[in-house]
């Protein structure tokens, strides 16, 4: 059987100078050689909850999101790769250029890191710097995640 540990996420993305941060509590866990977190994002009213879905692995990382909205993106370093976004409203599907993957994992705990361009209608949308910190719930903080 699969252990799950409830951890402490820290999710900061950047966009065009514009730095969001996030901290929420998940659930992670190893699966063959794969690292999974699961975890409701923070409700955006009226949207209905969403449940995320990250999976690890030594080369790519894939997001999955399940709820009010329906998406899924992968990153793998180099490599041009599609995906989709699902809403009540609408449907598109978008394609991630993975400039850099670089994680730092230690077992179930540690950070990741990805740089990468998004492209909606064949056309750039956006460029993101993106960092999930993993840590489990009865560490104390190691890093300033105030930005």
């Amino acid at each position: 059987m699969t252990e799950t540990n409830e951890v402490r996420l820290t999710l900061r993305s950047e966009q065009d100078g514009e730095v969001g941060t996030t901290h929420m509590v998940g659930q992670v866990f190893a699966k063959g050689n794969n690292l999974y977190i699961r975890y409701a994002e923070p409700p955006q009213p009226p949207q209905q909850e969403i449940r995320t879905t990250v999976k690890i692995s030594n080369d790519e990382i894939k997001i999955m999101r399940h709820g009010g909205v329906e998406s899924e993106q992968t990153f793998r370093p180099g490599e041009q790769l599609l995906g989709f976004y699902q809403s009540p409203f609408t449907r598109f599907e978008m394609e991630t250029y993975t400039r850099s993957l670089h994680h730092g994992l230690n077992g179930i705990t540690g950070h990741i890191a990805w740089e990468y361009d998004l492209y909606v209608h064949e056309q750039l949308s956006g460029r993101f710097k993106v960092s999930l910190h993993i840590q489990a719930n009865d560490e104390s903080p190691d890093h300033d995640s105030a930005s």
